[in-house]
């Protein structure tokens, strides 16, 4: 990130941290998490493609990021004593674009994919600026090679800012903007070329998960989580964690793989999703357990546990009436908590009793497997639906609110053994085309009269690509698909160097990719 920064001088503290924002800075302080990244490609219409438009293109795209930032508070605010045990977001006066807006023009005979996908790697694990420079913590890097008609959009934030729900919000209501930018002009008040004054009336921000819901945590489940967090070790028998995979923080480095499925082979996973009663994170939680089985053995590995995010903003209340960002559903905040699995010692004897005899070289999954898969994958997503329709109650953040000291915690739990051998964290599928003067903010549908006449000359998304630097205490390999709809879908995963050997993470992979492309030409 660059060195040099508007400081912004706060105006007032606006509010406290709410508990997902505490334990996420915790982490960022102690280097246990560095960056988040959500990567569109983005179509650019043929009118702004040509090389000599590359000022005009510029314009557009500074335009609708101040669109977007104005639409979404927590693209607006810093952060005032990050160290100390009850931060709080600030109200700043202006932003500096430049410190937000970088453009990579990529060379024309340079290879274009390996290049984003060497920056993507590399932006993962940077630092953000100093955070006692109070400059919001996230930025987006453009790249674009020549006068193609396509540009990635690297959207990279510290995560107290927003969640990966939110930066999907961003990256849609950013191509909003984009089919908007034009009209009336490149003129926004408070716009003098890079520098946003923002406006002076205190931002409304998005209110803590905590303080929107009740976060009722009944006696049993208290002491059991108290029991599993406090007792001593020499007393966990315990034998789901993943003591396989020792937690160790340094050096830090996040290994990044991902791949692509195409839109036909998406459509036809997601109809045998349909048929076996589950969904995609269903059936990647189970995809997992098939790899984790088949590359560990029994003696190292007897049983395991996995973790789903969830995102709880359909839980929501209605948006109150003057937020600029309309509905729940549409907040750039942090609403996710996290859903755990176990898969038993006998589930997991019954998995690896239908390997074949020699699984690690890497063979299609036989018809007892698959029987195997489509059991757990519809166990796996009537967990997250009876979590979704139960609400909060009993949620892990429900405990979290009686930490005092979060770094403390953070530490304490880097010395422990580790809980996930996996987690899913899916966001979805983005909408990669903003029908014709519909607002993505809106409830309206759209008509025929949206859609029609000058598609060819609107900005759309391609793909898209979502990946999470190494969280340290967190689980090993962290899944993160995420898709475009019509357009296809990327799987990534990321896991800690220092504590996962790199050839595990590449055959799990391998596995992975493999066997969602025989799902494909099965179905």
């Amino acid at each position: 990130m660059a060195s040099e920064f508007n400081h912004g001088t706060e105006a007032t503290a606006l509010r406290k941290f709410g508990i997902n924002e505490t334990y996420q800075l915790a982490m960022y302080l102690l280097d246990q998490y560095r960056g988040t990244i959500l990567s569109c490609r983005y179509v650019i219409p043929p009118r702004l493609a040509p090389a000599e438009s590359q000022t005009q293109l510029e314009k557009v795209v500074r335009v609708a990021v101040v669109d977007t930032i104005l639409r979404h508070p927590m693209l607006q605010v810093g952060m005032m004593d990050v160290t100390s045990k009850i931060p709080s977001w600030i109200q700043l006066q202006s932003l500096n674009l430049t410190q937000h807006i970088q453009w990579l023009h990529v060379g024309e005979h340079d290879n274009f994919e390996q290049t984003v996908q060497e920056t993507f790697r590399v932006q993962l694990d940077d630092h953000f600026p100093d955070l006692s420079i109070k400059q919001p913590g996230w930025k987006i890097t453009i790249m674009r090679q020549g006068d193609a008609p396509v540009m990635e959009v690297l959207l990279t934030w510290n995560h107290p800012q927003f969640d990966g729900a939110g930066a999907k919000v961003f990256h849609e209501d950013f191509l909003e903007m984009l089919n908007n930018a034009e009209k009336g002009g490149y003129e926004r008040p408070g716009l003098d070329d890079h520098i946003l004054r923002l406006p002076r009336v205190p931002p409304l921000l998005p209110i803590p998960i905590e303080s929107l819901r009740s976060l009722a945590v009944d006696l049993k489940y208290l002491a059991k989580v108290f029991w599993e967090e406090y007792r001593p070790q020499f007393l966990n028998r315990d034998v789901s964690q993943a003591a396989w995979c020792p937690i160790r923080s340094s050096p830090y480095k996040t290994q990044f793989r991902a791949f692509f499925v195409d839109n036909a082979s998406v459509l036809a996973i997601l109809a045998l999703c349909r048929q076996n009663k589950t969904t995609f994170t269903g059936l990647l939680n189970g995809l997992a357990l098939i790899a984790f089985s088949t590359h560990l053995n029994s003696t190292a590995a007897p049983a395991f546990q996995s973790s789903t995010v969830m995102d709880h903003r359909r839980n929501l209340p209605p948006a109150p009436p003057d937020a600029p960002w309309v509905r729940s559903d549409r907040v750039v905040g942090n609403y996710v908590t996290q859903l755990p699995h176990r898969f038993d010692t006998k589930l997991v004897a019954r998995v690896r009793s239908k390997l074949p005899a020699d699984a690690t070289e890497g063979r299609d999954l036989s018809a007892d497997l698959r029987r195997e898969l489509w059991v757990v994958s519809a166990q796996n997503r009537l967990e997250i639906v009876q979590k979704l329709e139960g609400g909060l109650r009993n949620d892990v953040v429900g405990v979290f609110k009686y930490v005092t000291d979060w770094q403390q915690t953070m530490k304490d739990m880097a010395e422990k053994t580790r809980q996930f051998s996996w987690l899913v964290t899916n966001i979805g599928a983005l909408n990669g085309k903003t029908p014709t003067g519909m607002s993505l903010s809106t409830t309206r549908s759209p008509t025929s009269d949206d859609t029609k006449s000058d598609d060819g000359q609107r900005w759309s998304i391609s793909r898209a690509q979502f990946g999470l630097s190494a969280e340290i205490p967190a689980a090993a390999i962290e899944f993160a698909p995420v898709s475009v709809a019509g357009r296809g879908m990327c799987v990534s995963a990321n896991w800690p160097d220092c504590a996962v050997d790199t050839m595990l993470g590449e055959r799990i992979m391998a596995d992975m990719e493999r066997w969602l492309t025989q799902l494909a030409n099965q179905s």
